[in-house]
């Protein structure tokens, strides 16, 4: 059997892989943004001597080290499988980013070494609770340097560097590593806070004890501050993304926003939708219960609701009737004006930007008064529980919009864009990187890998 020749049976090795990446990447945000969360509430408890903040950020930091375990198993699952299913291609991503795994390996001993210790430090350095903290953002700034190990892996694939692989700064350095690595620094905030939200709106709903439900429904506000705040910067942070993705792999990109896998965003349109729609729909409850009367707020805040049922309308409009020929939604192949990208959608995306700024504008000057905790209804704990579920869906729709558009439709599709294919050959008359790849593992190895002819 040809090296690299494996299959899985039934559902195939692409989707085992695609298995092990989303999952393992939804437990590892979910770690680095908590990470970088709990450190903030630490502190804010010490210095508003606030209890709340203490109970958020200390049942926080014991889920991370509950939780990490299995982030960890995962990712060693992860490499095992691709090691064992593409193993001439890990071969070359190994010759490429050698370094890079070397650091990755430190890194993630050094982060578990930190977050344990500064769980199992919280009351030994109970009267010391600056260092404590330290501890805690140390934690959260390797998480960080973690995530840009990973993410020049990612970037890489989808757009290399046009330069020798032997050149470790630019092939570090690649078109879109730093816009990949701003949208996820955001979108850690964002996912982890909607999460949060909504397993507060859970726990709320599940409370008896009057104690418990003033703590969630504070904890579900405290959530929802994070996730909705940090998802209005997207739209900025995301269309710098795609203008990258643009002039770097042009066909790529027609991929994502014009071929087959275009309903991918379309979807992410009415996710974004949905978290819009229900946040700020929790604002305009929430206002009810402000210590401190302000029903003029309330009014423009239902105004900002419309708003954002208005612009997510216009961001959910599809530019033609051929949505998703996978599945069959197909209704025809004429231009609708209104779903174009421009004018509409920007002015959709921005205008859902600068309405929910207002919103949680308005939102934090009444919360700077405080509310009454603990008398919110159930439908306002169900939109922060519907904010949770979707947060996860835009997550897998995101990650899969990525992976997919080095597909190219399939003609031919790409491990590396442009340089390795699905089957596993290297195509170096097309590769940014040229014939350096091969010489690389030439040198490195002595012999030539299977399926570095170039042909």
């Amino acid at each position: 059997m040809p090296i690299g020749d494996l299959n899985v049976p039934v559902i195939g090795k692409n989707v085992v892989i695609g298995a092990l990446v989303q999952t393992h990447v939804l437990i590892a945000t979910f770690i680095l943004g908590s990470a970088l969360i709990a450190p903030t509430a630490e502190y804010l408890g010490m210095i508003t001597k606030q209890k709340r903040y203490e109970r958020f950020a200390r049942n926080l930091a014991r889920f991370i080290v509950l939780l990490f375990a299995s982030g960890g198993a995962l990712a060693i699952a992860f490499v095992l499988a691709l090691i064992t299913l593409f193993p001439v291609f890990f071969s070359y991503l190994q010759n490429i980013f050698f370094w890079v795994f070397i650091f990755e390996a430190f890194l993630f001993l050094g982060v578990i070494i930190v977050i344990y210790a500064w769980y199992n430090t919280w009351d030994k350095l109970a009267y010391r609770k600056t260092v404590h903290i330290v501890f805690g953002i140390v934690a959260g700034g390797i998480g960080l340097i973690q995530m840009t190990m990973i993410d020049v892996v990612a970037s890489y694939m989808l757009t290399p560097s046009e330069a020798p692989i032997q050149d470790v700064a630019r092939t570090y350095l690649d078109p879109t590593f730093i816009p990949l690595n701003m949208h996820r620094f955001i979108g850690n905030f964002s996912y982890v806070g909607f999460l949060i939200a909504g397993w507060a709106g859970w726990r709320y709903l599940k409370s008896t004890k009057q104690e418990d439900r003033e703590y969630y429904d504070w904890m579900g506000h405290w959530g929802l501050l994070w996730g909705f705040g940090f998802m209005l910067l997207q739209p900025v942070i995301g269309y710098g993304y795609l203008k990258a993705i643009r002039e770097a792999s042009p066909k790529a990109f027609d991929v994502m926003m014009l071929g087959n896998e275009a309903w991918h965003f379309n979807v992410l349109m009415i996710l974004l939708a949905i978290l819009g729609i229900a946040s700020v729909s929790y604002f305009v409850h929430k206002l009810r219960f402000a210590v401190k009367p302000m029903e003029t707020t309330r009014k423009i805040t239902i105004g900002a609701l419309g708003f954002t049922a208005l612009f997510s309308i216009l961001n959910v409009i599809p530019f033609t009737g051929n949505i998703a020929p996978q599945v069959g939604l197909v209704f025809g192949n004429s231009q609708i004006p209104l779903g174009a990208m421009y004018p509409w959608k920007f002015i959709g995306l921005i205008g859902l930007m600068l309405v929910g700024l207002v919103a949680v504008g308005l939102y934090l000057k009444a919360s700077a008064t405080g509310f009454h905790w603990g008398r919110a209804s159930r439908w306002s704990q169900y939109m922060l529980i519907v904010c949770a579920v979707t947060i996860v869906l835009t997550m897998i729709d995101m990650g899969s919009t990525r992976e997919s558009a080095r597909r190219l439709d399939n003609n031919p599709g790409y491990l590396i864009n442009g340089c390795i294919t699905l089957e596993q050959k290297l195509t170096p008359k097309t590769c940014p990187a040229g014939s350096s790849l091969v010489k690389g593992v030439k040198n490195n190895g002595g012999s030539a890998v299977p399926g570095s002819s170039g042909k």
